[in-house]
């Protein structure tokens, strides 16, 4: 007669082997902090020597929770900065788990992050425009914070203020003496390119001066952004219309426009000052080194992870609304314009 397979251990296994109690082996795994450091370190090694591993799927039947925050992109391809949020859930021990999504399966999305009884969700979603009563009816009641500058919403959201951002840029370029500031965005679909572009637009018109072109082109990856600062900077030349500067959505649309303009054998910043928004790595190893405007990212993604569990751990959660406020970085890639527009 064959032998039997050999048990998965279970906690009592783990318990009875380190001479402690039930309680104790479960408090060790749900990272309670009335555990002493000594009892936990020998408990988990353990669990190790037995080949213990959580069973999800009987905790999930049981306490209807996952242990698992999800982080839901929609139409950008260049959330690299939320995967990096999982440093802050992992360390209140949650599970990260990281989906791409369109509008168009959007809902599908919410759907599917219900049947997984996710705990929380993490939204980074530029171009979407929805009530708060519409996301609260499709997202099933799971806590959720958006990584997004709305400001018409009352749930919990944590963004950039990009109408002082763009004071900032667009301000520092006038005050150095520009009067043809051009203007190189993404689609006027997404939340941040439309409050931007709007921005510019009402600045230059208040202080008397004629917008500069205008090109507008796709920043949903990092790739595509280059392309756009390249092909704006291209089309503005083929136009014959005259700029001496030029604002980019991002500093990846930077480079592009630098590539684009030296070719033409355009200077920065002798003949075109450019100055962006990001302040991205790349930025001070640009050459020039650009100036632009700082998104501190790591504290936006800190402060949407830090609502999140707030909200997941207190039925009596008050939503946050937190604007906040960028910096402008002052490098070489702008400087006074030397002579009029060509």
């Amino acid at each position: 007669m064959p032998k039997p397979k050999d048990k998965r251990p279970t906690i009592r296994d783990v318990a009875r082997e380190a001479g402690v109690s039930y309680g104790t082996v479960s408090r060790v795994l749900n990272n309670h902090p009335e555990v002493a450091p000594a009892t936990r370190l020998h408990v988990q090694r353990v669990m190790k020597k037995m080949g213990y591993h959580r069973n999800l799927g009987a905790r999930m039947l049981t306490t209807h929770r996952s242990g698992i925050i999800e982080f839901i992109v929609m139409d950008v391809h260049f959330g690299l900065e939320l995967p990096r949020m999982a440093q802050y859930v992992n360390a209140a021990g949650y599970s990260a788990l990281y989906s791409e999504c369109t509008q168009d399966n959007f809902a599908e999305t919410l759907d599917t992050a219900a049947a997984r009884l996710v705990d929380g969700i993490l939204l980074y979603a530029p171009r979407l425009h929805i009530s708060d009563e519409e996301l609260l009816a499709m997202s099933h009641g799971i806590p959720l914070v958006r990584r997004d500058y709305v400001l018409a919403s009352r749930l919990t959201w944590v963004g950039y203020n990009q109408e002082h951002a763009t004071r900032l840029a667009v301000g520092h370029l006038i005050d150095l003496g520009h009067r043809q500031i051009a203007e190189i965005t993404g689609s006027l679909d997404f939340i941040n390119p439309r409050l931007r572009h709007d921005t510019w637009l009402s600045l230059l018109t208040d202080r008397g001066l004629d917008p500069g072109p205008t090109y507008t082109g796709d920043y949903s990856t990092f790739a595509n952004a280059m392309r756009t600062g390249y092909e704006g900077v291209c089309e503005f030349l083929r136009r014959s219309a005259p700029f001496t500067a030029i604002l980019t959505v991002n500093d990846h649309a930077a480079m592009g426009a630098l590539r684009a303009l030296h070719e033409h054998g355009r200077r920065v910043p002798q003949d075109v000052s450019i100055v962006s928004f990001d302040d991205d790595a790349i930025a001070p190893y640009l050459i020039p080194p650009l100036t632009t405007v700082a998104f501190d990212f790591d504290m936006q993604n800190r402060l949407a992870s830090q609502f999140l569990l707030e909200q997941i751990a207190g039925p009596d959660y008050r939503h946050h609304q937190h604007v906040l406020i960028p910096d402008l970085v002052i490098r070489q890639s702008a400087m006074p314009p030397e002579k009029e527009p060509r």
